[in-house]
């Protein structure tokens, strides 16, 4: 694939979901235009665009933006910068991609040939109906159009600054970044962050919904901690409580038993999610079953969760901390 070097900086516009892009989240929030992709079929394109488990063995993750589905933009390398609008019409500043690529039709259909063989194409149809999807239909020549690699990105998973109002369009165009963005600020002249608490996820009643990352992470993270741990264990249930855990273990070198609670969302979602769960299954009613405490989630916690987490362990004496899985390399990296 040869790439015309323009580099330019952009600025588009991406579907609102509530799941980091990685996959559907339901047609809460989506675009309210019956003649919409979205409205009609219940889910958009772009909600696998941060899908950091499906890797090409390029390198690159392959991905859809409603904005490069010009033939123009074919090719052609560019900064791109991505927004949402909230349900309540905010515009949410998610990041940067980095050296993103436009991709041609026939590298599409190649990728979609690669992902029908790998059982990837299925996967994404189950993860579309399970959130009440109308009608998976996909275009083999224009399932993809953009590439990037995430180590080049910059993805604001867990702190999503609230761009101030009219500063942008609200258009699926691709849009030329002219001045850096402005974000909203409080009174105290603090930037301001989307409250993810405002909003929540809808899906088909009908259907057992079933975390598709989930069960990757926690297979994966299983195999990387075979090695430093014995009696380790998956989802082991204390049969009185009925208490679970999804992975825990006896640390070779000390004897001391570790617990691990595995969660999908930012590190800022995953520590909310978790924090209330593992300190119950170490403690209650009164018991002490676990030295170390540990978060797992498949996103790189921001400075801000760090400094979170740092805190509470110097308030409280809770020894807690996060780590972080990546897809893109199989690495479990340190505690913070």
């Amino acid at each position: 694939m040869t790439t015309k070097k323009t580099n330019k900086e952009k600025i588009a516009r991406i579907c609102w979901n509530t799941n980091n892009w990685k996959f559907p989240s339901g047609i809460d929030g989506k675009s309210k235009d019956k003649n919409s992709h979205e409205r009609k079929n219940g889910y958009g394109h772009e909600e696998w665009l941060l899908d950091n488990t499906r890797i090409m063995n390029d390198g690159y993750h392959y991905g859809f933006l409603q904005a490069m589905n010009i033939k123009a933009h074919e090719e052609s390398i560019y900064d791109i910068h991505l927004f949402t609008i909230s349900p309540n019409s905010q515009r949410v500043y998610i990041g940067c991609l980095h050296n993103a690529e436009g991709v041609t039709c026939k590298r599409s259909k190649e990728v979609y040939n690669y992902y029908k063989q790998k059982g990837w194409l299925e996967e994404m149809k189950q993860d579309a109906i399970s959130c009440g999807c109308n009608n998976y239909n996909i275009d083999p020549q224009r399932m993809f159009n953009v590439r990037f690699k995430f180590k080049e990105a910059e993805i604001n998973y867990s702190n999503q600054p609230i761009i101030k109002p009219k500063s942008i369009g609200s258009r699926y165009n691709l849009m030329n970044l002219k001045a850096p963005l402005e974000f909203l600020k409080d009174e105290e002249g603090d930037t301001t962050y989307l409250n993810t608490d405002n909003f929540s996820r809808t899906i088909n009643q009908k259907k057992i919904y079933i975390n598709p990352l989930h069960k990757k992470i926690q297979n994966a993270v299983y195999n990387l901690l075979s090695s430093e741990y014995t009696n380790i264990s998956m989802e082991s249930s204390n049969s009185l409580l009925s208490q679970r855990i999804d992975i825990k273990g006896k640390l070779k070198n000390t004897a001391e038993w570790h617990f691990f609670e595995i969660k999908t969302d930012s590190a800022k979602k995953s520590i909310r999610e978790a924090l209330g769960q593992i300190l119950e299954y170490t403690h209650y009613p009164c018991k002490y079953r676990a030295t170390s405490l540990f978060i797992i989630g498949p996103e790189e916690p921001d400075e801000l969760d760090i400094q979170y987490l740092k805190f509470l362990r110097d308030t409280y004496h809770i020894p807690i901390w996060f780590r972080w899985y990546s897809f893109e390399d199989n690495k479990l990296h340190d505690k913070v």
